[in-house]
């Protein structure tokens, strides 16, 4: 009798996100333009690098699939996110919350721990890596369905311990197109 009481609890808990879910896709590219670091024992110290100036501007291609929870003005969502360097693609799991206010959206998501990589020369596979990417950014929706839009952020990399003497970031503009 337990045992059937466990399998239909989870039966609900995996399929109630399903029904009442949906799946959003995520095609675009980000331009970083600023690269640096916190330091934590510094205080609000942080530090441009110079390889944005000698490298140019390069638009790295991303996409991401999840399953969004609509609630409104917010939105909830979990899946996968990755960017490619053509030769080199990394992909990790995501969590999202959306907070669209008309045409303009706030995005703040947290992924990481476990990658997945591939990479030219069929060299792939995943890994547990101990860090996690924070992501903040604000969109301007275009377009009668604003599913193109065009904005920026800030992109970080914290260990999973939350020892956050150095933290770097890249702050990037992006354009992106939601589905």
């Amino acid at each position: 009798m337990k045992k059937m009481l466990l399998c239909s609890v989870l039966i609900v808990a995996i399929s109630a996100p399903a029904a009442f879910g949906q799946l959003r896709f995520e095609i675009g590219a980000t331009a970083p333009l600023s690269v640096g670091y916190f330091s934590g024992s510094g205080g609000d110290y942080s530090d441009t690098l110079s390889t944005i100036d000698e490298l140019g501007i390069l638009p790295i291609p991303n996409l991401a699939l999840f399953l969004q929870a609509d609630m409104g003005i917010i939105k909830l969502a979990a899946g996968i996110r990755a960017h490619s360097l053509i030769i080199y693609t990394l992909a990790y799991p995501v969590a999202q919350v959306e907070l669209a206010l008309g045409p303009l959206s706030v995005d703040a998501s947290i992924g990481g721990y476990f990658f997945g990589y591939s990479a030219i020369g069929n060299l792939f596979g995943l890994d547990q890596i101990d860090f996690l990417v924070p992501d903040l950014s604000v969109w301007l929706g275009l377009g009668k369905r604003k599913s193109i839009r065009l904005g920026g952020g800030a992109l970080g990399l914290i260990p999973s311990s939350m020892d956050t003497d150095i933290v770097p970031f890249i702050g990037y503009a992006g354009l992106k197109i939601v589905l």
